[in-house]
C-alpha cells in the first residue's frame, strides 16, 4: 500500500522523505512515515480479523483501517492506494472490490462516494451502560512498560489500564485534544478469568530489510463492576488498537 501510493504522489523522487520539503503535507508521509518524519504516533491502524482460513479464488478479506487526525483528510489517496492488484507470490493475487465507511459510534458500514464522514473520539465518553460485566478478546499484542516487553505472563489488570491510558493519551495528544490528565479509576471494576499465551508475529521490515520475530502474546479476560468507568476507553482502543506496531494490525481490542 505505502510503495503504491508513494510511486501515485511523490513529485520529487530524486529526495528523500525525510529532505523533502513538502514532507509536512504529503499523502505518503502523513500517512504511513508520521513516525519517522512527523515524530507522531502511526496515522493509521489496521483493524485485522486475525483468524485462520484456507482462502480459494473468489472467497473475500475485509480489513478495517483507522485514519487518526489529518491523515482522515487523505482517505482518497489511501483507497486509491489499495485499488487494483496486489501480487502476494505465483498465483497468489488479492484484487480490492468494494470499499466501506464504517461509523464507530452507530457501529453502521456505509458505501464509500464522495464523503467520509469524521468521528471525534470524545463523543465516546458520552457512552453509557447498564452491564456489570463484558468479556474482552485481546487478539496478538505487543505491550512495552517501563523499558519492558512483556510477556503473557505479566499481563493484570494494571498492565490493561496503564496500556489503555497511554495508547489514548499519546493519540489525544498527537491528534486531538486532552483537557486535564486522563484517568480511570481501577478500584471500580476488577478483571476476572485472564486467559492469555504468547503469540509471537512474524513480519519483514523493509526499513530493516531483514524478518522480525515480534513478540506478541493473546488471549480474553471479563471485566465485572461500574463498567462505565472503563468502556469509553474501551470503545476508542477498539478503533485504535492498544501497545506497539498496531499500525501493522498488532493490539487489536474487542468487546463482547
Amino acid at each position: 500500500m505505502g510503495r503504491k501510493l508513494k510511486s501515485t504522489v511523490c513529485i520529487k523522487p530524486f529526495k528523500s522523505c525525510q529532505e523533502c520539503e513538502l514532507n509536512q503535507t504529503c499523502p505518503y508521509t502523513v500517512i504511513f512515515e508520521s513516525e519517522l518524519i512527523l515524530n507522531k504516533p502511526s496515522k493509521y491502524v489496521f483493524i485485522m480479523p486475525f483468524e485462520k482460513r484456507e482462502l480459494k479464488e473468489g472467497d473475500t478479506l475485509s480489513i478495517d483501517v483507522t485514519l487518526l487526525g489529518s491523515s482522515s483528510d487523505y482517505w482518497e489517496f489511501l483507497i486509491a492506494s489499495l485499488s487494483g492488484e496486489f501480487s502476494l507470490g505465483k498465483g497468489r493475487i488479492l484484487k480490492s472490490t468494494n470499499v466501506y465507511y464504517y461509523n464507530p459510534l452507530s457501529e453502521v458500514y456505509k458505501p464509500v462516494s464522495s464523503y467520509v464522514g469524521k468521528s471525534n473520539a470524545v463523543n465516546f465518553f458520552d457512552c453509557k451502560t447498564g452491564l456489570n460485566k463484558i468479556k474482552v478478546r485481546l487478539y496478538p499484542s505487543s505491550i512495552k512498560l517501563l523499558g519492558k516487553i512483556l510477556t503473557y505472563k505479566d499481563f493484570n489488570k494494571d498492565v490493561f489500564v496503564k496500556a489503555v491510558l497511554s495508547r489514548v493519551s499519546n493519540v489525544a495528544k498527537a491528534y486531538g485534544f486532552i483537557d486535564g490528565k486522563l484517568q480511570i479509576d481501577k478500584e471500580k471494576f476488577e478483571i476476572k478469568n485472564v486467559d492469555m499465551q504468547p503469540s509471537p508475529m512474524k513480519r519483514y521490515s523493509n526499513r530493516k530489510g531483514k524478518a522480525m520475530i515480534v513478540p506478541a502474546f493473546e488471549g480474553s479476560f471479563e471485566i465485572e463492576g461500574d463498567l462505565n468507568e472503563i468502556l469509553p476507553y474501551l470503545y476508542i482502543v477498539e478503533n485504535i488498537n492498544i501497545g506497539k506496531s498496531t499500525s501493522f494490525g498488532l493490539g487489536r481490542v474487542k468487546i463482547f
